[in-house]
């Protein structure tokens, strides 16, 4: 990413410095921020990890403006305005792309695009979805 966007950066931590957080990204310092274990699983093939990844390269190409967006429980955002879902629907067609996936079964995704089962599921559900909407 820095050869594409040379403000971009990315920081491993140890685990004990995120006990509770898998990654994040801070977009005022344009960086992706990763415990070490997750990054070593995803590099081993951990769908959920590889997705995690694919989730904050989400948050960077979206929301990178130094805007900092948050959630709240205060009043309700349109699915769609959600930053979170914006991340995970980027995450899911980056990983998982409807025109290759709409045929085949959550395991044969799964294990084909290097996700977790519960991401293929999801992310069939919507690609059929979409599909019988055209």
């Amino acid at each position: 990413m820095p050869e594409i966007d040379p403000k971009f950066s990315y920081l491993y931590v140890a685990k004990n410095e995120m006990p509770d957080t898998y990654a994040y990204f801070d977009n005022v310092a344009n960086s992706i921020v990763v415990r070490e274990d997750v990054y070593d699983r995803a590099l081993n093939g951990s769908g959920r990890d590889r997705f995690t990844l694919a989730h904050e390269l989400g948050h960077y190409v979206l929301h990178s403006s130094g805007v900092q967006l948050c959630r709240s429980d205060g009043g309700r955002v349109v699915t769609y305005c959600d930053p979170e879902w914006q991340a995970n629907t980027f995450a899911s067609k980056l990983l998982m792309p409807d025109h290759l996936i709409y045929t085949l079964t959550p395991s044969e995704i799964s294990k084909e695009f290097g996700t977790s089962y519960q991401a293929a599921e999801i992310a069939l559900y919507k690609a059929k979805k979409a599909k019988l909407a055209t």
